[in-house]
């Protein structure tokens, strides 16, 4: 079993305990049974891929029409199945989540409180998130271009798409904070109309958390940017 592979199953392991501590001190699915099921997503992809996909065979030489497939399962098979690096794509997300462990929650309380440049702790996990999620596209751009073989409309557009991945990992930036915001508005609304106090509640949201939040995955951004 590979290095990576085992980092990937531990931190699913603080992930289930973490999921878990957070279900006993709240009770409350809204916002611990995401956060499970998203991180179990990612974190166990390989697995899942080589589940559902793995044993249908890929010929050498696709034709024209099975070429989008093609490109699809190399591009998987070399970011995720193939990548000793993948843990590194996912581990940002899950930190965000393990860090919101009742014993040590980032998110409320004493260590929210915490700031520096106007950013509180949280900044980190979103800002390592943000740096990971950019690399990932950009790379996965890469991969995909040099997979593809044919000259239809998607292979044309994974070969733009890697020629402009700053602008393309952007936008994939700007949907999933998009995302990820409105989410979190909705499950803090839902569990503040069940509990009458923020402080009895799981998910934590407000308009300056969510400035601050799009102002580190802006800084991630930047950063993986340069790092590139």
């Amino acid at each position: 079993m590979q290095f990576s592979t085992i980092i990937r199953y531990g931190i699913w392991c603080g992930i289930a305990q973490t999921a878990n501590a957070n279900r006993q001190q709240y009770r409350m699915t809204t916002t611990w049974l995401p956060h499970l099921l998203m991180n179990s997503v990612t974190l166990l992809l390989p697995e899942i891929y080589r589940a559902l996909l793995a044993c249908q065979p890929r010929p050498a030489n696709p034709a024209p029409t099975a070429t989008v497939r093609h490109t699809v399962q190399a591009t998987l098979e070399t970011m995720v199945c193939n990548n000793p690096r993948y843990a590194a794509y996912v581990a940002p997300l899950a930190a965000g989540y393990l860090t919101s462990h009742p014993r040590f929650n980032i998110y409320k309380g004493d260590w929210a409180e915490k700031e520096f440049a106007g950013l509180g702790l949280d900044a980190l996990p979103h800002i390592a998130t943000a740096f990971a999620l950019t690399a990932l596209v950009c790379d996965t751009a890469g991969v995909a271009a040099r997979t593809t073989a044919g000259t239809c409309r998607p292979e044309r557009l994974l070969r733009w798409s890697s020629r402009h991945r700053v602008a393309v990992s952007a936008v994939v930036l700007a949907l999933v904070t998009l995302g990820w915001e409105a989410g979190g508005y909705r499950i803090y609304q839902h569990e503040l109309a069940q509990r009458g106090d923020p402080a009895a509640i799981n998910m934590q949201w407000s308009p300056r958390d969510m400035l601050q939040d799009c102002a580190a995955n802006a800084i991630g951004w930047v950063l993986a940017i340069l790092w590139k």
